[in-house]
Formats: structure tokens, sequence, C-alpha cells
């Protein structure tokens, strides 16, 4: 999905988010896809728990100091492997597109981000969490990096007459309609359903703008 700072736009690479990515990134690039395959295939051979950077380094070709040294614990390989998957699908969109494209281009990204391996996660990962607090809120921070392109195009295409929470939910909402369908439910979705899927969300906010609100006291 997109990164954004201020406006739905597509950010060039930059120091600091360079610097948000923080700890747990392999400092040898050319160790990065070997650990990324193997992550993806243990996964789902054996499931988060059955993961040891025992098998990783021995699959991937590498030491488990040499994976200690750059990830803290398996927490960490899993956000770090779910971010570039991220990365990987992210839409290349030009500036001052508009708020609808570019929801439909993130929500599109979305679906190709879940037709690949971290899709095949989707399952494994949300069970995972309901047993690892600590998985489940790292899981959580991701989610709301990832979201917040959403809540920006959205709010702009709004006018930013809704208020906040609402469009949040209407965000949540369209998310989780491409994540059933297509991560949990392994549905083949087509664009004109992912425009369905934004103009609903639409539909919904203008018509709570049309709905009397109580005055504040």
């Amino acid at each position: 999905m997109l990164r954004d700072d201020d406006s739905p736009q597509v950010q060039a690479a930059s120091a600091p988010d360079q610097a948000r990515r923080g700890r747990g990134r392999p400092r040898d690039g050319s160790m990065e896809p070997a650990i990324m395959q193997a992550g993806w295939a243990l996964l789902a051979e054996r499931g988060y728990a059955g993961m040891t950077f025992e098998d990783l380094a021995e699959r991937a070709g590498c030491s488990r100091p040499a994976l200690y040294r750059r990830f803290a614990n398996k927490r960490e390989l899993i956000i770090w492997m779910l971010d570039n998957a991220a990365r990987d699908t992210d839409p290349a969109l030009p500036a001052h597109v508009p708020p609808r494209t570019v929801l439909i281009e993130n929500l599109w990204g979305f679906v190709r981000h879940l037709g690949g391996p971290a899709g095949v996660a989707t399952p494994e990962l949300s069970q995972a969490r309901r047993r690892d607090p600590e998985l489940s809120v790292a899981l959580d921070a991701l989610y709301e990096r990832e979201r917040r392109p959403y809540l920006v195009a959205l709010d702009a295409a709004l006018k930013g007459a809704l208020p906040a929470p609402e469009v949040s939910g209407l965000v949540d909402n369209m998310i989780g309609a491409v994540l059933f369908r297509a991560g949990l439910q392994g549905q083949k979705l087509k664009l004109a359903q992912i425009e369905q899927i934004v103009d609903q969300a639409l539909l919904a906010g203008r018509a709570s703008l049309r709905k009397p609100r109580a005055r504040q006291a």
C-alpha cells in the first residue's frame, strides 16, 4: 500500500524513510531475497509457532548469529517480511491524483499483496496473533501505518466534513472487505469490484454527511 506523509501522493525514498525502517532490516542487501523466500516458505509449511531461526538460517544459507544480528525475534522478522511485501505492491501514482483514484489504486495494490506470499500467510498470522500479544501489537502498528493513505484520501474526497472516527470506520470497512474476500476466502477480485467497494464507501460517507447531527453543548 502507498506510503504517505501529508498527502495521498507518492513520496520519494528519503533519509526519514530509511530511519523508519529502523532495526531489523538486514545490513547485507544481498541476503534479503534468500531470507524473504525462506521465511515465507517456512511460515507456509510450519506455521508461525513452528518457524525457527535455525531452520531459517539453513534454508537461507546464512548463520543464526547473522539472523540475530538483524532480527531480535520472529516478530521482527515477520513485520519486516510483511512491510517489504507491501512495498512490492505499492502503486506508482503521479502527483495530484484524485482521492477516489488513490483509494482504488491502494486497494488494488492490496489485492496484489494478498495474492502473494503475504496472502497465503494471512490466515496463519490471524491465528498466531491470538496466541502472541506482542505479535498482535506489532501487526496492529503495521496496519495503522498502512491505512494512513486511505484515511487521507477518503477525508479529502469528503472535503474534511466527516468526523475522523467515521472516516476511520469506512476505511476499515473497505480494507476488511478485501481482506475477507481475497485474503481469507481466496476470491480472485477484479478491478471493477474494487471500484465498487470504494464507491460504496464514498456513498456511505456522503449519506452520513446528510444526516442531522446533535449540536455540541
